[in-house]
């Protein structure tokens, strides 16, 4: 799609244009996608690091290469996923109400306990959090999408029910604690192994984001690590997904390079009707320290899936461009996307337009935008 006509007033004024930042996935890999991504106005590439079986370091490669071909610099950002357990290889699970669904840790136990009428489903990584849940207690997956309650902790595996399910269950799906604050180890052993690797291909990133942190004190502690991983130091970004991160959000900005707004899990820790007031104040406090500030999270899936734009998403990547934030973060829309580049360019031109139309707006009240 074109966007024919420009905003009255063209290019009048200093107009800050949000980035598109793609994430890199089976639908958005190949070398040559890179480049049409590039091309397209993709600045930023997203590794999820949560997705363990993806050729992470190849993907790393293949940008930079993408990036001199196209003689387009761009920024080359880890997702760091943090101990989050996510569920393991699995048929995809279509659950009820009330059923009942044991979790296990195939990383301790070799074969799932068996219990008539309850389906297993493989967690790696549940025992080191077996400390941390309580019956009652929700185990939320698919951005809250899948709701179950803890009945019982057993060994090395929890039974739960089910509350709610608007989506099936499948492989690789992360899990959400809505109950309490973030039980998670920021910086893993898969991740430093990864960013050896890295090193000793000289494929250094340029950002890191830190998952689920909780306060500044993190990001500190992160960045040390890492330096000692890469023998050199990168930008850290730390995403806003806990009620603990808002409440620190002052310092722990002060702390990072950058920070995201991942709206996935914010949503679900903040409620969704105060997330666009949590969005607001987040991006303004990010401009206000002259930090790097990205928005993420459910920008333009419909359109990924129809090729036909909703408003809701339209009137979304206009709000972001009016807040003057940096960068916007596309993930299922490149990742899992029968049209990962149309996504890419729309959102470029769209922000764009919305850009230089806010800027003109300013200017003609006589107030122009910072």
């Amino acid at each position: 799609m074109k966007l024919k006509s420009e905003p009255p007033g063209g290019q009048q004024g200093a107009v800050k244009v949000p980035e598109v930042m793609a994430t890199v996935g089976p639908t958005l890999e190949k070398p040559e996608d890179l480049l049409r991504a590039i091309e397209a106005g993709a600045r930023w590439f997203r590794l999820p690091c949560g997705y363990r079986q993806r050729p992470h370091l190849e993907n790393a490669r293949a940008v930079r290469e993408a990036s001199v071909r196209g003689g387009v610099p761009v920024q080359l950002l880890l997702d760091l996923p943090s101990s989050r357990p996510r569920t393991g290889p699995m048929k995809e699970l279509r659950l009820e109400t009330g059923d009942h669904v044991l979790f296990w840790d195939p990383e301790v136990t070799e074969v799932p306990p068996s219990q008539n009428g309850t389906f297993s489903v493989p967690l790696p990584g549940l025992a080191e959090l077996q400390t941390k849940l309580t019956p009652n207690q929700g185990m939320w997956f698919c951005d809250g999408r899948i709701r179950l309650l803890v009945d019982e902790l057993r060994g090395d595996s929890v039974l739960t029910h089910m509350v709610e399910a608007m989506v099936p269950l499948k492989s690789s799906n992360a899990l959400f604690l809505p109950d309490s604050p973030s039980p998670f180890t920021i910086v893993t052993s898969q991740d430093r192994a990864l960013l050896k690797a890295l090193a000793g291909e000289q494929l250094i990133p340029d950002w890191l984001a830190l998952s689920l942190i909780a306060s500044a004190r993190d990001v500190r502690d992160a960045r040390r690590e890492v330096i000692e991983l890469l023998g050199c130091s990168v930008r850290m970004m730390a995403k806003f997904e806990t009620l603990a991160a808002v409440s620190s959000a002052e310092e722990i900005i002060q702390d990072a390079d950058g920070m995201m707004v991942a709206r996935g899990d914010l949503g679900l820790a903040v409620g969704y009707v105060r997330l666009p007031e949590v969005q607001e104040q987040l991006v303004a406090g990010a401009r206000r320290a002259g930090k790097v500030a990205v928005v993420a999270t459910q920008v333009m899936e419909v359109f990924a899936e129809t090729g036909l734009p909703q408003r809701a998403e339209l009137s979304d990547l206009s709000l972001i461009a009016r807040q003057q934030a940096d960068v916007v973060m596309l993930g299922k829309e490149t990742v899992y996307s029968p049209r990962p580049i149309e996504c890419i360019r729309l959102a470029h031109e769209v922000l764009a337009y919305e850009a230089r139309r806010f800027v003109h707006s300013e200017l003609a009240a006589g107030q122009p935008g910072s």
